[in-house]
């Protein structure tokens, strides 16, 4: 899975709508569109931003699993 996909599922879980994502982790409705669709890759800052809300690793926002 990809960020985008993975912040998708993240939000929808919490019945967050792009805008109130976009709202609490500092970027735009446009942006949060823009991640999910993969049309943007987003910033560090985003990233983490996005980690910390949901309470997960950056690792995990990413997709990334250590064998």
């Amino acid at each position: 899975m990809e960020f985008g996909d993975i912040l998708k599922r993240k939000r929808e879980e919490r019945r967050m709508t792009q805008a109130d994502l976009a709202e609490r982790i500092g970027t735009t409705q446009q942006n949060i569109n823009s991640f999910e669709t993969g049309y943007k890759i987003p910033p560090l800052r985003v990233v983490v931003a996005a980690a910390d809300l949901f309470r997960c690793s950056t690792d995990e926002m990413i997709g990334r699993r250590i064998s």
